[in-house]
């Protein structure tokens, strides 16, 4: 039933961006975030109090149900935009670039660059910049991304729709395998040795993990991206696409996490980490209603800062 689901929403939602054209695109925001509102009322109040135990009195932005509102129409904008990407019509907002030119430094020593993401506004936005900037991404991704269950149904046609919005934007696209084999790394390496970009997003477990603590909670984040950078001497840079204002975006691309391989890879990639995470903290400080990670954020996590405070 969840497979049958979300192939009739995606169907759906590409058939009517088929028709209507992008400049209704705002009013039918609009109209999915009040209908979101009346379905599940309980939603925006419940994520506007997670955000107040969570995020830090000293945070510029301070007003829990604003940001939850505006968390809202950042997701409906997202949803959107992949159905109308799906869709003959293509989706194509308004994009910039900021810190293109760490990447052209990183690529100018011909090793390659990790583009190590953050889940902030859309995913799709920044497989975009990239493509425009000439750099089309190779993507590292699960073969279950984009799935609504481990069917068949699930993996070999809704996953494959989902992903038809980013797939035109991407050199390669990069899949981790259900039986956990490590083919993958090879591709990814190829990708690197032909100084290629590889986009690896940043916030998930893997085989391997280290702990670091995001807004007083420890998560644990994969090593793969840093390890992968040193067992290459690739570089690694952080990006993190923003929301200006709707339908406009900015990638902000932070400056290179210099690859010490004086030291192990271990040890590399759990500094590594640690400075990923404190990127991440302060991405979402400045810009919390853009940050997709709220959906996974437990209620352990909101009480480990009442603890911290008490």
């Amino acid at each position: 039933m969840r497979d049958i689901r979300a192939l009739i929403l995606l169907s759906a939602g590409a058939a009517v961006t088929s028709i209507v054209p992008p400049r209704w695109d705002g009013f039918m925001c609009r109209l999915l975030q009040r209908a979101s509102q009346k379905l599940f009322p309980d939603r925006t109040r419940r994520m506007g109090e997670l955000m107040a135990r969570v995020l830090p009195q000293e945070s510029p932005q301070r007003d829990p149900r604003r940001i939850a509102l505006e968390h809202s129409s950042m997701q409906m904008e997202d949803m959107l935009g992949r159905v109308r990407g799906i869709s003959v019509r293509g989706w194509r907002p308004e994009i910039e670039i900021e810190g293109l030119e760490y990447v052209r430094s990183a690529l100018s020593r011909g090793r390659g660059v990790i583009v190590w993401s953050m889940r902030f506004s859309s995913a799709t936005a920044l497989k975009q910049a990239f493509f425009h900037a000439g750099l089309p991404l190779a993507h590292l991704s699960r073969v279950s991304h984009g799935a609504s269950s481990m069917t068949k149904t699930g993996l070999g046609i809704v996953a494959p729709l989902y992903r038809r919005a980013e797939n035109f934007y991407l050199a390669d696209r990069v899949s981790i395998p259900m039986d956990g084999s490590l083919g993958y790394i090879n591709t990814l390496k190829r990708h690197l040795r032909h100084n290629h970009c590889v986009n690896i997003f940043g916030e998930h477990r893997g085989r391997q993990n280290a702990p670091a603590k995001i807004l007083g909670a420890s998560k644990q984040f994969a090593l793969g991206a840093p390890s992968l950078a040193w067992s290459e001497d690739a570089a690694l840079l952080t990006a993190c696409p923003l929301r200006l204002g709707p339908f406009r975006y900015r990638v902000v691309v932070g400056e290179e996490i210099p690859v010490d391989r004086s030291i192990g890879r271990k040890e590399f990639a759990r500094r590594a980490v640690a400075e990923f995470a404190r990127r991440l903290e302060e991405q979402i400080k400045s810009a919390p209603a853009d940050w997709h990670g709220w959906s996974y954020w437990t209620p352990a996590d909101a009480g480990f800062r009442d603890r911290e405070q008490d």
